[in-house]
């Protein structure tokens, strides 16, 4: 159950295997490892290597003999808050050294299972601290049972820590996320449609629920400005 969290800092299938299999046995070698899991212990050995370069794995010699360990969590979670720290720092020159033209007008297309994960994650990059994201037909329910129910959990968490407000309209009858900083009003499902729309900062996300999941970004300064003056419009009849 999680698997996809630890594939995401860079471990592979089998790898995430391994760090599961030496965080619940503590101490093994490569030998006990390979007839555990079943794999091929020239494999187990470089997986290994690359696990302890990755920092998720130690090594530990007892006797004369290499055994391996699982790093524990907490502190795989302060080597990912250095690694932030350190490439924070150098961020602005690297900002420096992007040769971009600027246009009036930038589109992203995403497509698949994480495409509202990505969503989630740049909201939070480009909305401020005390600013409003403004959202239409947003299905809540599914979203958290079916979407993005662990991130979309981190989301409220983390736009409640830079006090960002949701002002959400939803289909009638539709049901409702419960979180102090975001405010419901409902409004009949022909004026909206099936297509999610998010306003925030400069942007306009669309987001489409299906096999695969569509988005699409849109980051312009004037059409945030115009989609957010028709949410107004839609926000004042809504009830």
């Amino acid at each position: 159950m999680y698997e996809e969290q630890l594939r995401e800092l860079g471990l592979t299938d089998n790898e995430v295997r391994i760090y599961l299999l030496l965080l619940q046995q503590g101490l093994m070698n490569p030998n006990e490892i390979s007839q555990k899991l079943g794999m091929h212990r020239g494999y187990v050995y470089d997986a290994l290597e690359r696990m302890q370069e990755k920092e998720v794995v130690n090594t530990i010699y007892q006797n004369n003999k290499k055994f391996h360990q699982a790093t524990a969590p907490e502190n795989i979670v302060e080597l990912l808050a250095l690694q932030l720290e350190n490439f924070q720092k150098i961020v602005p020159a690297l900002q420096n050294m992007m040769n971009l033209e600027k246009e009036d007008t930038k589109v992203q297309l995403h497509k698949g299972k994480r495409a509202y994960r990505i969503l989630l994650k740049d909201i939070i990059a480009t909305v401020k601290k005390k600013q409003t994201v403004f959202l239409i037909g947003v299905d809540e329910n599914t979203l958290l049972t079916e979407v993005e129910p662990i991130y979309l959990k981190q989301y409220f968490t983390i736009i409640k820590e830079k006090n960002i407000k949701e002002k959400v309209i939803i289909k009638k009858g539709s049901i409702k996320v419960h979180e102090k900083n975001v405010e419901h009003k409902e409004i009949d499902a022909k004026y909206i449609g099936n297509t999610e729309q998010i306003i925030y900062g400069n942007k306009v996300a669309l987001f489409l629920i299906g096999n695969p999941h569509y988005l699409i970004i849109i980051e312009n300064e004037q059409v945030a400005k115009t989609y957010e003056k028709q949410f107004e419009l839609l926000w004042s009849i809504a009830k």
